[in-house]
């Protein structure tokens, strides 16, 4: 198969080091690179390892590799590292040419390569001229453009919007399925505060929360594919005044002698342009936490979310 790269190019008037500094400055990076994510406060270690803070919660974002600094950094997106982002910096016209190539589609499965391509496009098209603003000291042309899209997490199967994250376990797929279908231990890393209820383990089977008030069930996901080992996907049932059904897919695939778990969210079209892409913004984020919770407790590991979600 040919490498598959995504491709985009800027001109920025201003010194090399000014523009490495926007791109690994973790002060500076929030500013254009996460603006819809107001608050937020990027921190970088001694490793490269970014992280996200909002508030007392912490994400793990990317990975920078800094090593020919100040003419070419990468970023592996976290925690699944499926795709590699790399910004080349050549001086040009008293300026900076920067070109962002995005590579590592050859990983992912055939069927969902395709649909990510231009919805990366897409979102570097933004980013990039957001990097130029800033740098210029201009107001952002795309102050809520979203991160998913960059590192590609969003996809569009079937031409339908959803999110998608992934992570490698170090298990056998039996231990994963179990982990995901088996409501204690749904709860012991979903939400260690909160009991969780399966009617029964089928097509149909409800998996639920129950409410004490009314009797009655809470956050109600109803099963629709259960394929032991390989595949559940469930389907919600909105809350009034809620009416987005949205749809949940776990795949598991065998992967260096362990588990990929891929999630996947679909449902979005409904929603209004106003809510629709922070949704998908905070669910890519969310499920990209939720699945190192998942990995930590089948390893037997700390929780790097205690708390839950």
């Amino acid at each position: 198969m040919d490498k598959l790269v995504i491709e985009r190019s800027i001109l920025i008037n201003a010194p090399c080091e000014q523009v490495w500094d926007a791109l690994t400055n973790p002060d500076k990076m929030a500013q254009w690179f996460v603006p819809n994510l107001p608050g937020a406060e990027l921190k970088r270690d001694d490793k490269g390892k970014v992280t996200i803070h909002m508030g007392p919660m912490a994400v793990d974002f990317v990975i920078l590799d800094m090593s020919d600094a100040p003419r070419q950094v990468t970023s592996h997106s976290l925690p699944d590292q499926s795709l590699d982002v790399t910004f080349k910096l050549v001086e040009q016209s008293g300026g900076t040419q920067v070109t962002v190539s995005v590579s590592g589609f050859e990983s992912l499965a055939d069927n969902t390569r395709k649909d990510r391509l231009e919805l990366v496009g897409a979102g570097w098209d933004k980013a990039l001229q957001n990097l130029k603003a800033f740098v210029d000291g201009a107001a952002l042309p795309f102050p809520q453009a979203p991160v998913g899209p960059l590192f590609g997490y969003w996809r569009e199967p079937n031409q339908k919007l959803a999110i998608e994250r992934s992570i490698w376990i170090d298990a056998p797929r039996e231990r994963v399925w179990r982990a995901i279908t088996n409501p204690k231990q749904i709860q012991s890393w979903f939400s260690p505060n909160t009991v969780w209820q399966l009617s029964a383990l089928e097509i149909g089977g409800r998996f639920f929360v129950h409410n004490a008030e009314d009797n009655g069930e809470m956050y109600v996901e109803i099963i629709d594919v259960l394929n032991p080992y390989n595949q559940l996907v469930t389907r919600t049932v909105p809350e009034p005044p809620d009416t987005v059904v949205k749809t949940k897919a776990y795949t598991l695939i065998e992967e260096n002698q362990g588990t990929r778990l891929i999630v996947t969210l679909t449902g979005y079209e409904p929603e209004s342009d106003d809510t629709r892409w922070n949704h998908m913004e905070q669910d890519a984020f969310g499920f990209g936490m939720m699945l190192q919770n998942t990995k930590a407790y089948i390893e037997g590991k700390e929780l790097p979310f205690p708390m839950g979600f």
